[in-house]
């Protein structure tokens, strides 16, 4: 009887085994529209990063839609012209960028609109409060709603930001 018991448990722990790699479902694969979608906005992102490097304020400013505008951590709302002035005022206390990443961890496209979640890591050499300049990174992870046009892909919104983190000078801030 002992024998039978065994055996009838490794049939059932066997075809558990089997039937439960299965069952799971696999990760689907993009589909063409998504990558394509991804590609261009990876180029979109290539293009920011240039036009932050250079420190242009119009090319940045032309990446973004009309109604342009973002939510922050403290639910405070910036138009386009809070914006523009923002990221003036950011460039203005820029000496030198060191890097500036921005990943794509997550797309999702709803007709003519993409919704990323992005991780974006900008290390520079920036002036701060003190008239000094300091060694400044940031981390932050944030939605960013992007808006199919006739001219491309413009950045439309951006909100949920999370994750954020600063670092002057290597000291956590």
């Amino acid at each position: 009887m002992s024998v039978r018991l065994c055996t009838g448990l490794t049939v059932v722990c066997l075809a558990t085994t089997m039937t439960s790699g299965a069952c799971r479902t696999p990760k689907p694969s993009p589909s063409p529209e998504a990558a394509t979608v991804r590609q261009q906005l990876e180029r979109q992102y290539e293009l920011n990063r240039q036009a932050f490097l250079r420190e242009d304020l119009d090319a940045i400013m032309a990446l973004r839609t009309d109604d342009f505008h973002t939510v922050g951590p403290d639910n405070q709302t910036r138009d386009r012209a809070e914006m523009r002035q923002y990221t003036e005022g950011l460039l203005n206390g820029i000496e030198r960028w060191n890097e500036l990443t921005f990943a794509i961890d997550s797309l999702e496209i709803v007709g003519d609109e993409a919704r990323a979640i992005v991780r974006q890591h900008l290390d520079r050499m920036a002036l701060r409060p003190d008239g000094k300049v300091h060694h400044v990174e940031t981390w932050a992870t944030q939605r960013e709603i992007w808006l199919r046009t006739p001219a491309g892909w413009k950045l439309r919104r951006v909100d949920s930001v999370r994750d954020r983190r600063r670092l002057v000078d290597g000291k956590e801030e």
